[in-house]
C-alpha cells in the first residue's frame, strides 16, 4: 500500500476515528487504526469491540492499493508535520514508512495484519431503518443524553432508549433520579413497534460528528443486536444494551395541581447564586412556590445560607420542594425558550419542568425527601 494525502485532510479524519480506539485494552490490534486503500479512496476504521467506526478519508492519490493496521501514535506524529503531503508506504510484512513532503525525515513503524482486525459489521437482517436530519438527532441527543446514568452499575440506564411506533420516535434517558423525554415525528412510518437501548458512549460519539444543518441527513439502521449510524462519509456501528428499560410512562406525573412559569435566565442565575456558597456535591436547594413568587433557599453547616426571591406566574396551593440543584441546572443549560414551566403534584412527588410552548420535551426530577 502507498498513499499520499494532505496533512489537514488526513489529520481531520484521524481525529474523528481516534475517538473509537479502545482506551483500555491489552490487545494491541485494538490500539491500531485500520487503513484500507481501494481504488482512489482511503478508509480508516477503529473499534473497541462495542463500537466501531469507518470513515472515508479524502486523499490526493492511492499509488498502490492495500491495507494494514497502524499504531495510533501515527496521529501525534502527523500533527507535528508541516502543512504538506503525508506519504505512507507499507510492505507485505506490515512495515510502515511515514514521510512528509515538507521534511527530509523518515519514520518507520510496525503494523499488524489487517485480516485480523475485529471491526463490528452490520448483521444480515435489518429490522428497521429511519432517515432524519442530523440537526434533529443532534437536538434529541442534546436534550436527552445528560440524564442517562454515567456508569454501568445499571446497564439498562447507561444509555438512551429509542422507542418507535408508526411515525413517532420517543427517546428517553434516566439515572433513576431524573428523566428526560422527547417525542419526534418522522416523515416515514416503521412497520412494527420496537425499542432499543443505545449505549451512552455511542450516543455521545455520534453527537460529536453531527452537523446542525437541516439539509444533511443521517440514516439509522436497526439490527437484532446492533445499531448503525450512517453519514455521508462515516459509518458508526454499535452494540445495543440487551436489557429492559424501566417503564417511563408510569413515571410521568399526570395530575399536576400546581403550575409555575418562570424566566429561564432568572431561575438559572438565582440557583447559581444560591449554590455558590456551598461545597456540598449535591447542591441541595429548597424551592418555595407561592402566589407569583418563588423563594430559593440553600444552607450548609459551617459555610452559610442563601435566600433569594424571583417573580413567577404561579397557580395552586403554596408548595415547598427540595431538589438537587445540579439536576435543575443541567436542564436550564439546554433549554432555548425564554420561560420554563414547572408542574407539581406535591412536595414528595416527581415534578415536571419543560420549555414553555414545547410539548415535545419534558424533564422529570425527583425531589429530595427530608
Amino acid at each position: 500500500m502507498k498513499i499520499k494525502a494532505g496533512k489537514s485532510e488526513m489529520l481531520g479524519a484521524l481525529n474523528i476515528i481516534k475517538n473509537f480506539i479502545s482506551s483500555s485494552t491489552t490487545l494491541q490490534l485494538l490500539s491500531n487504526i485500520l487503513f484500507e486503500a481501494e481504488g482512489d479512496t482511503l478508509y480508516l476504521s477503529a473499534t473497541d469491540m462495542d463500537i466501531s467506526a469507518k470513515i472515508k478519508c479524502p486523499i490526493g492519490k492511492v499509488e498502490k492499493e492495500g491495507k494494514t493496521t497502524i499504531p495510533k501514535k501515527l496521529i501525534q506524529l502527523i500533527s507535528e508535520f508541516p502543512e504538506a503531503d503525508v506519504i505512507i508506504e507499507v510492505d507485505k510484512t506490515d512495515n510502515i514508512k511515514v514521510q512528509s513532503s515538507g521534511l527530509k525525515a523518515k519514520y518507520n513503524m510496525k503494523g499488524l495484519p489487517a485480516e485480523d482486525f475485529p471491526a463490528l459489521q452490520p448483521e444480515d437482517k435489518k429490522l428497521e431503518s429511519i432517515v432524519m436530519s442530523q440537526a434533529s438527532l443532534k437536538t434529541i441527543i442534546g436534550n436527552i443524553a445528560y440524564a442517562a446514568l454515567k456508569d454501568s452499575s445499571k446497564r439498562n440506564l447507561n444509555g438512551v432508549l429509542f422507542s418507535m411506533s408508526g411515525t413517532v420516535l420517543e427517546t428517553v434517558a434516566t439515572d433513576a433520579h431524573r428523566l428526560a423525554y422527547m417525542k419526534t415525528d418522522l416523515k416515514v412510518s416503521v412497520k412494527t413497534k420496537f425499542e432499543f437501548i443505545v449505549p451512552l458512549k455511542t450516543i455521545l460519539e455520534v453527537e460529536k460528528v453531527l452537523e446542525t444543518s437541516e439539509d444533511k441527513n443521517i440514516t439509522i439502521n436497526f439490527y437484532d443486536k446492533l445499531i448503525e449510524f450512517k453519514l455521508e462519509d462515516l459509518d458508526i456501528v454499535s452494540r445495543v444494551i440487551d436489557e429492559k428499560f424501566p417503564g417511563f410512562n408510569q413515571v410521568i406525573p399526570k395530575d399536576t395541581k400546581m403550575k409555575g412559569i418562570v424566566n429561564r435566565d432568572a431561575l438559572q442565575s438565582a440557583i447559581k447564586r444560591a449554590t455558590a456558597i456551598t461545597s456540598d456535591k449535591a447542591k441541595t436547594i429548597v424551592l418555595k412556590f407561592e402566589e407569583d413568587k418563588l423563594y430559593i433557599n440553600t444552607s450548609a453547616a459551617d459555610e452559610g445560607e442563601a435566600f433569594d426571591e424571583i417573580d413567577i406566574k404561579y397557580t395552586g396551593d403554596p408548595c415547598e420542594v427540595t431538589y438537587n440543584a445540579n439536576y435543575i441546572l443541567d436542564l436550564l443549560k439546554i433549554v432555548k425558550t425564554e420561560d420554563v414551566e414547572i408542574k407539581l403534584v406535591s412536595a414528595t412527588n416527581p415534578g415536571i419542568i419543560k420549555p414553555v410552548g414545547d410539548d415535545s420535551f419534558i424533564y422529570i426530577v425527583m425531589p429530595i425527601r427530608k
